[in-house]
C-alpha cells in the first residue's frame, strides 16, 4: 500500500464506523472511475455490522467484480452469512454475469468459511444462483 492509502487509512481510523462508511461511499461512489480504491481501504479498519451491510449493499451493486479482490475485501470484514445475504440481492440476472460472479466469489467464500454452517450457506447460495 502506498503512502496515500496509508494516510487515508489513518484518517479513517479517526472516524466512527458510521462516519468512515459515509466518507468511503462519498469519496469513492460506485459510478466513479476510482470506486475500486474503496475496496483497498475497506479491510484496514474494523466495521460495525450495520456499516458492513451498508457498504456491501452499496458496492455489491457493481458485481460481478473483475477479480476476487473485491470479494476478499468484504470477506475479511464480515461473516460469510452476512456477505451472502448482502450479495443475494445483487446477483446479476444474466447467466454469463452470474457465472462470472460465482467464478471469483465461491473460492473466496470457501477460503473464509469458518465452520460447517458457513459451508452449507455457501452451497445453498451457489445452488440457488445456478438454478436460475
Amino acid at each position: 500500500m502506498d503512502a496515500r492509502f496509508t494516510s487515508l487509512c489513518k484518517e479513517m481510523l479517526k472516524m466512527s464506523s458510521e462516519q468512515a462508511a459515509a466518507w468511503l461511499m462519498s469519496e469513492y461512489p460506485i459510478d466513479s472511475g476510482n470506486w475500486s480504491e474503496a475496496l483497498v481501504l475497506l479491510p484496514h479498519r474494523s466495521w460495525k455490522k450495520p456499516e458492513q451491510k451498508l457498504l456491501a449493499d452499496y458496492y455489491f451493486k457493481n458485481v460481478p467484480f473483475s477479480s476476487s479482490k473485491g470479494y476478499e475485501a468484504f470477506a475479511s470484514i464480515m461473516s460469510i452469512k452476512l456477505m451472502i445475504l448482502c450479495i443475494k440481492s445483487a446477483v446479476p440476472k444474466d447467466p454469463a454475469r452470474s457465472n462470472l460472479m460465482l467464478y471469483y466469489l465461491v473460492p473466496v467464500l470457501e477460503r473464509f468459511a469458518k465452520n460447517e454452517s458457513d459451508r452449507i450457506a455457501i452451497n445453498d447460495f451457489v445452488y440457488n444462483v445456478s438454478a436460475k
